[in-house]
C-alpha cells in the first residue's frame, strides 16, 4: 500500500484540479444558465464545493505559501463567509481542547447553560429545531447569516480598522458579484442567493452530527462512511476524526490514512461512526440529535 507521507510530499495536482474545477464550472455554469439543463441544482453543488475548496486552501494547500492559498479561496462566490474570518475561525476550531464546547469552539452548536437559561422559549425551541437535520437545513444558513451580521456588527463598532476592513470589502465583493450575476450574465439575482443558501443547506448536511459531546476528545468527532460522489464533494472531510488528528494532510489522503490506521481510528472514535448520510435522515430528519443546552464534560 502506498504510504501517505509519500503522496504528501509531491505536486498537490488533485488540489489543483479541485480549485480549476470549482472556478470554471462556476463560470461556465452562468455562462450558460439558460441553456444548462438543471443549472440552479448544478450551480448549487459547486456553490458547495467551493466551501470544501476553501477549506482544504486554508490548511496550507496545495502551495508552501499560505498568501497565494488565501488569494485562490477568497472570492466569495457562495456570498456567506470572508473568507479570512472562516479561516480564523476554523483554525481556532482546531486548535480549542474542548471540542462542541459554547463559547470556546465557534463552530460549535451547542448552547451553554448560560445561554439556554438566557434566550427565552421560543428561541430554545428554535435552537431545539436547529439539532434536527431538517431544522438544520431549512434554518441553518439563516442561523449562520444572523450570527455572521452580528459579528459583522459589532467588528465594525468596535474592533480594529483592519477588521472592519475586513467586513467591508467583503459586502462590496459581494454586492460587485450579484451585480455582475444579474447584469453580465442576466440572472435572477434571488434565484443566485437561494442556490447560494442550499449550498451552505448541503455544507450543514456535512456538519450536522460531525463533532459530539463526548468525554473524550478523539471520541468527539465523527468516521463517515459515505459514498464516492459525497466524498468528493466534501474532499474527504466526511473522514473528520481523522481531518482533526491529521489536519495537515491533504484531503486525497485522508482516506489513504483511514484506511491504513483504520483499526486505530475506529478505537480512538468509540464507536462514533455512520454508514452515510443517509443514516442521519433516518434517524434524526425530525428528532433532535441532541439536546442543544451542552451537558458539560471534563477534559480527557
Amino acid at each position: 500500500m502506498m504510504n501517505s507521507d509519500f503522496i504528501e510530499t509531491s505536486i498537490e495536482w488533485p488540489t489543483w484540479l479541485a480549485i480549476v474545477f470549482v472556478y470554471s464550472s462556476w463560470w461556465y455554469i452562468l455562462v450558460n444558465f439558460e441553456v444548462t439543463p438543471l443549472a440552479p441544482v448544478l450551480l448549487t453543488v459547486v456553490l458547495a464545493f467551493h466551501g470544501s475548496v476553501q477549506h482544504e486552501l486554508m490548511h496550507g494547500h496545495p502551495t508552501k505559501s499560505q498568501t497565494i492559498n488565501d488569494i485562490l479561496a477568497y472570492p466569495p462566490v457562495a456570498l456567506w463567509y470572508p473568507y479570512s474570518v472562516y479561516k480564523n475561525s476554523h483554525l481556532l476550531h482546531h486548535k480549542v481542547a474542548s471540542l462542541t464546547m459554547p463559547v470556546e469552539d465557534p463552530e460549535s452548536f451547542y448552547l451553554s447553560a448560560e445561554e439556554w437559561n438566557r434566550d427565552g422559549t421560543m428561541r430554545n425551541r428554535f435552537a431545539i429545531f436547529n439539532m434536527t437535520l431538517l431544522g438544520r437545513l431549512l434554518l441553518g444558513p439563516l442561523w449562520s447569516f444572523v450570527g455572521l451580521k452580528r459579528q459583522m456588527i459589532d467588528s465594525v463598532k468596535g474592533s480594529s480598522f483592519r477588521q472592519s476592513l475586513v467586513w467591508t470589502v467583503h459586502e462590496l465583493l459581494v454586492l460587485i458579484l450579484l451585480l455582475l450575476v444579474g447584469i453580465f450574465f442576466e440572472i435572477n439575482v434571488l434565484l443566485y442567493i437561494l442556490c447560494a443558501y442550499l449550498a451552505q443547506s448541503l455544507n450543514l448536511l456535512r456538519s450536522f452530527y460531525e463533532h459530539r459531546a463526548a468525554e473524550h476528545q478523539t471520541e468527539r468527532s465523527v468516521i463517515m462512511n459515505t459514498c464516492l460522489p459525497m466524498r468528493l464533494l466534501y474532499l474527504n472531510n466526511n473522514y473528520h476524526l481523522v481531518h482533526h488528528e491529521r489536519p495537515d494532510i491533504c484531503w486525497y489522503n485522508l482516506h489513504i490514512e483511514y484506511k491504513e490506521r483504520m483499526h486505530e481510528y475506529k478505537r480512538m472514535s468509540g464507536g462514533y461512526i455512520e454508514s452515510g448520510y443517509s443514516s442521519w435522515f433516518k434517524k434524526y430528519l425530525f428528532k433532535p440529535v441532541d439536546h442543544p443546552k451542552h451537558k458539560g464534560f471534563s477534559l480527557l
